[in-house]
C-alpha cells in the first residue's frame, strides 16, 4: 500500500533544499526502523517498508534531499534546516521520514481516551439541593514528547510512547464548589399580604440561578418591571422621603437582602443605592433601593468559581443563600453611627375625645405616628480568619432622613385621689 504524503510541503522543502548535496544511500536498504511501544502494543516504522517508484529520478532525487537514505546525522541535519524556515519539530521530522506521520497518527488515536468532568446538578427546591457526579480522567499522546524521542532514536531502535494524563473535574472539586458561602435573611412577617406576595416574587426570579464566573447579575434585569401585568400589587412605596402607596412595594427589600448576601459572600458590588429613610428590616448602611426608572442593584461574580442562589421566602422571612467556592475570610457587617438629626414631634392633644379609647388623662399619650431619627452612617466589612480580624473596609457612608412623629395626649387633668373617710387621718 502506497502512502501519502504532504504534497505541498514536500514541493516547498524540497524547493527550498535543492541546493543541498547529500551522498545517495542504496535504494534497497534504508535501515533505522523506529519501534514504538504503548501498553503492551508495538507500532513499526521501516524505512524500507516505504513505497515509492525507485525507477522514477525525480522521487529518487526528491526523497535524496529530504535525508531519506541518509543515516541518523544526515536526517538531523535536514530536519534542523526544515527548523530553520520556522517549521516546528513535528513537521521537519514528518518530512525527513516519509509515512512516519500516519503511524503518529494512529497512536494518537488508540491512545486517546476523552475526560468525562464531574457535573453538577442545582435543583433549589428540591430534598438534595445538589447532586454531584463522579468524574474520569481521560489520556492523549504528548506528541512534543514522542516527536524528541524520534529525533533521539533517528538511527533506529524503540521507543516509548509518552502519554499525557487529561484531568477531568473531581467530584471532589466539584463538592467544594458547592459549599454554603453565605446566607442573609430579613424578617416580612408584618407585611401586607400584597407586600409580602412582591417580596416573594421579585426574590423567586433568581432562585435556582447558576451565576458563571465573570458574569454580572443585574437586578433590574433579573426582576423585570414593577407592574400589575407583571404580577406585583401595590403596597408602601418611599416617594421623596414620604411612604406611598405603589405598584411594587416590597422589592426593595428583595434586593436588600439580596445585596447583603453578595457583600457576606465577598463579591464585588458594582452598583447600589441607598433609600432616603432608614429601612426597618436592615441596619444603616446595609440597605439597597431599586426602582424601575434606572436605580439598580448589579454584582459580578469575580470569585473564580460558579455560584448557585436559592431564595426562600416562608411568610415570615425572606432568605438569599449563596453556594460556591468557599469564602476565604469569614466576613461580618458593622455600621457606625456619625451623626444624629432628632426627629420632629408634633403633640396632639385629645380635646374632642377622638383617642378616648386610648387616653383621657393629660398624663397619658400615645404614639399615633412613632418618630425616627435621621442618622449619618459608614457601613464596614471586617474580614476574620480563625476567629482574628485580619481587615476591616469601609464600603459606604449614608445619611438618611428623620421621620417625625406624632404624639397623643389626654385632655383632662387628672383628679385628686380623695382620702377615705372611713380611714382618713382625722376620723372620730
Amino acid at each position: 500500500m502506497r502512502r501519502k504524503f504532504n504534497c505541498f510541503l514536500v514541493i516547498v522543502l524540497t524547493a527550498f533544499l535543492a541546493g543541498a548535496v547529500f551522498s545517495c544511500a542504496p535504494v534497497s536498504a534504508v535501515g533505522g526502523a523506529i519501534t514504538f511501544v504503548c501498553r503492551g502494543r508495538e507500532y513499526v516504522y521501516n524505512p524500507d517498508a516505504v513505497d515509492y517508484d525507485e525507477y522514477d529520478h525525480d522521487t529518487l532525487a526528491s526523497l535524496e534531499r529530504r535525508g531519506f537514505f541518509g543515516g541518523a546525522a544526515e536526517k538531523l541535519a535536514v530536519a534542523d534546516r526544515v527548523s530553520a524556515m520556522g517549521f516546528d519539530a513535528e513537521t521537519a521530522l514528518n518530512y525527513v521520514m516519509p509515512g512516519l506521520k500516519e503511524i503518529v497518527d494512529e497512536i494518537a488515536s488508540d491512545v486517546f481516551k476523552a475526560k468525562k468532568d464531574s457535573e453538577v446538578v442545582f435543583r433549589p427546591d428540591g430534598e438534595k439541593i445538589f447532586s454531584v457526579s463522579e468524574g474520569s480522567d481521560g489520556e492523549e499522546l504528548d506528541r512534543k514528547a514522542l516527536y524528541d524521542r524520534i529525533r533521539a532514536a533517528l538511527g533506529g531502535g524503540t521507543v516509548e510512547v509518552p502519554v499525557n494524563t487529561v484531568k477531568a473535574v473531581s467530584k471532589a472539586e466539584n463538592l467544594k464548589k458547592t459549599s454554603l458561602k453565605a446566607v442573609f435573611s430579613t424578617d416580612y412577617g408584618s407585611s401586607t399580604a400584597d407586600r409580602k406576595s412582591n417580596v416573594k416574587l421579585a426574590l423567586s426570579k433568581f432562585n435556582g440561578m447558576v451565576v458563571a464566573p465573570g458574569e454580572r447579575v443585574s437586578f433590574n434585569d433579573t426582576v423585570g418591571e414593577r407592574t400589575a401585568a407583571n404580577g406585583f400589587k401595590k403596597a408602601k412605596i418611599i416617594v421623596g422621603g414620604k411612604y406611598v402607596d405603589g405598584v411594587g412595594g416590597g422589592v426593595c427589600q428583595a434586593s436588600t437582602t439580596l445585596y447583603n448576601a453578595a457583600l457576606l459572600a465577598g463579591l464585588r458590588i458594582d452598583e447600589w443605592h441607598r433609600h432616603t429613610l432608614r429601612s426597618g428590616y436592615v441596619k444603616p448602611s446595609f440597605d439597597a433601593m431599586v426602582n424601575s426608572n434606572g436605580a439598580d442593584m448589579v454584582f459580578t461574580n469575580d470569585s473564580g468559581s460558579p455560584l448557585y442562589i436559592r431564595t426562600v421566602c416562608d411568610g415570615s422571612r425572606a432568605t438569599v443563600y449563596i453556594y460556591g467556592e468557599p469564602n476565604q475570610y469569614e466576613i461580618a457587617r458593622e455600621y457606625k453611627t456619625v451623626k444624629t438629626t432628632p426627629a420632629k414631634v408634633t403633640v396632639i392633644t385629645d380635646t374632642d375625645g377622638k383617642y378616648a379609647d386610648r387616653v383621657v388623662y393629660d398624663d397619658e399619650s400615645f404614639w399615633l405616628k412613632a418618630p425616627t431619627d435621621g442618622v449619618s452612617t459608614e457601613g464596614y466589612l471586617v474580614y476574620k480568619k480563625d476567629g482574628r480580624t485580619v481587615a476591616r473596609k469601609k464600603i459606604r457612608k449614608d445619611t438618611y432622613q428623620p421621620v417625625g412623629g406624632v404624639k397623643v395626649v389626654g385632655a383632662e387633668k387628672r383628679p385628686a385621689e380623695n382620702p377615705d373617710a372611713a380611714g382618713g387621718e382625722n376620723a372620730a
